[in-house]
């Protein structure tokens, strides 16, 4: 966890946010030799920053540092070697630290993200439970998913009946769980050889825009997204959004014969610029899934840094 507690003293500044640390700061974060000195090149840059503040803030700092590394939490900065290379197609919006819970070493292998609407319909959920005990029994893939209700629970819960890993990618510190009736789920998941990850502190609450950046996250670190069921105006419409960024491939499932208005986003994708895939037979979608050249998504780290 290279220059681990430099950044939680920058992230505990007065209007000092992701931004403007990969910014403003980005150098004197690289080239400072420690805390101290760290401290230093900013009272020399920042006057609106008294040195009785830049002391108060490093002690904070120290105690947060200490009660960090004290929980049985694993910390990779972005200056660490073994940090996700994928992350990186996020430029100036990759997160600066992850937080993991659980096994570091599944977020080493092959993945796919699974997401969706939290209300599915039967169809959706019988579906997604049969695509997803597929995925994980016949292919080394990881499922990916957000540890919300719905198509994410189901992703999740699914892949502990089978008793593999699954990642889940938190809006909140990984000691916070949302919603509190998925704590069993997440402790499931961490028997399991899974691993929750988050970019906030442990004790962080989940807002509206810490669920947006989380799912940048899941589009920039999963090798393709699979769309269960979604609306147009549905949350999960960020995620594929990223991912179309990203240049990550997108499935879209759709039944034969669906007219329902929860389908209207899976619709929307498959009709618009996502180079989506249509997903209606789960063989035929592992067939398309095995083709996919996950390499590719590394060697296309810089396009947008």
């Amino acid at each position: 966890m290279n220059k681990f507690k430099e950044i939680l003293f920058l992230k505990s500044l007065k209007r000092v946010g992701k931004a403007k640390i990969y910014g403003k700061y980005w150098k004197i974060l690289n080239e400072s030799e420690d805390l101290d000195d760290l401290l230093s090149k900013i009272q020399l840059i920042e006057s609106k920053f008294s040195l009785e503040y830049l002391r108060e803030t490093k002690e904070k700092v120290d105690g947060l540092y200490e009660d960090i590394i004290n929980l049985d939490i694993d910390v990779i900065t972005i200056f660490d070697e073994n940090y996700p290379k994928k992350l990186e197609i996020m430029g100036k919006k990759k997160p600066l630290i992850l937080y993991i819970k659980g096994n570091v070493e599944a977020m080493a292998k092959h993945n796919i993200a699974v997401i969706g609407t939290r209300k599915p319909s039967k169809l959706s959920e019988e579906f997604e439970t049969n695509l997803v005990k597929k995925i994980v029994n016949t292919s080394q893939k990881v499922v990916v998913s957000g540890l919300a209700l719905g198509c994410d629970k189901i992703a999740h819960q699914t892949t502990v009946d089978e008793n593999k890993p699954t990642i889940a990618i938190l809006p909140s510190g990984v000691e916070v769980i949302t919603p509190a009736s998925n704590k069993k789920l997440a402790e499931n998941i961490l028997e399991n050889g899974g691993c929750l990850v988050s970019e906030y502190e442990p004790g962080a609450k989940a807002f509206r825009r810490t669920y947006v950046e989380r799912d940048q996250i899941v589009a920039a670190f999963s090798d393709a997204i699979l769309v269960i069921e979604c609306s147009i105006k549905s949350g999960t419409m960020h995620t594929v959004d990223a991912a179309k960024t990203f240049e990550r491939q997108i499935f879209s499932y759709l039944p034969n014969d669906v007219s329902n208005e929860s389908f209207s986003g899976n619709k929307f994708i498959l009709e618009n610029d996502y180079n989506a895939i249509s997903v209606d037979s789960i063989d035929k979608f592992l067939k398309d899934l095995e083709n996919i050249n996950v390499e590719d998504n590394i060697s296309k780290q810089q396009t947008l840094f």
